[in-house]
């Protein structure tokens, strides 16, 4: 059952295939859609095989950065999927959103917000720094350019993925992931690069704060 996710393409992704590790998400879809543990959550493994292909916003951006950025997000959501799949080690949002999944009681339009909100919210500013270190760069204009069409596209796909009992909480969504608090907290991060404590603690209040917004748009479904 974990073993696309165990081989070593999925767990360090190729350099020069970024793509490699959405492939993977997408490889695990069918499995994801029904709820089968160590395949992920089926509404979020949709939403990252989709924003791997740029969008009109994103047409004109550094297509390398993006590249990178999408193919980090995929490989913490696959780290988290099979630490999640063995029982232990997942982060505490998506140990929330994946447990609610595969039990058979996550609604998908729910379960579509909740993970929009963590990949943002959670996955996005660790991924942003991962991103600049692989390429050799700081976090300025340009990437954040790209963060901000990447959190566009998302917030796009999951209210796209809404339904009537939740439009509203789609739309506030879309508000919270529309200012600029992942870019500010990808920054503070790249300035914790060499204190690894430090950066643990913001890593895990990150966290934190995911996995209460993932209780409450996940509801009671």
């Amino acid at each position: 059952m974990l073993v696309a996710i165990e081989s070593e393409a999925v767990e360090t992704g190729d350099p020069d295939r970024p793509g490699g590790v959405v492939d993977a998400v997408a490889g695990l879809q069918e499995g994801a859609d029904t709820g089968v543990r160590g395949h992920g959550a089926g509404p979020v493994g949709r939403i990252l095989t989709a924003i791997a292909a740029p969008d009109e916003a994103a047409a004109q951006l550094d297509t390398e950065f993006r590249a990178a950025l999408v193919a980090e997000l995929a490989r913490r959501y696959l780290r988290a999927v099979r630490a999640h799949g063995r029982g232990s080690g997942a982060p505490r949002v998506w140990q929330v959103l994946l447990g609610r999944w595969e039990s058979g009681t996550g609604d998908p339009a729910r379960t579509a917000l909740a993970g929009a909100h963590a990949l943002v919210c959670f996955d996005l500013p660790p991924a942003v720094v991962s991103a600049c270190t692989l390429l050799g760069r700081g976090p300025g204009p340009v990437e954040q350019a790209v963060v901000q069409a990447v959190t566009a596209q998302i917030a796009r796909l999951a209210n796209e993925a809404a339904d009537a009992h939740s439009r509203d909480d789609a739309s506030g969504l879309a508000l919270l992931l529309s200012r600029s608090e992942c870019w500010r907290q990808a920054e503070h991060l790249w300035t914790l690069r060499g204190r690894p404590s430090e950066a643990e603690k913001e890593r895990a209040a990150l966290d934190w704060r995911a996995a209460l917004v993932a209780r409450a748009l996940l509801g009671s479904s």
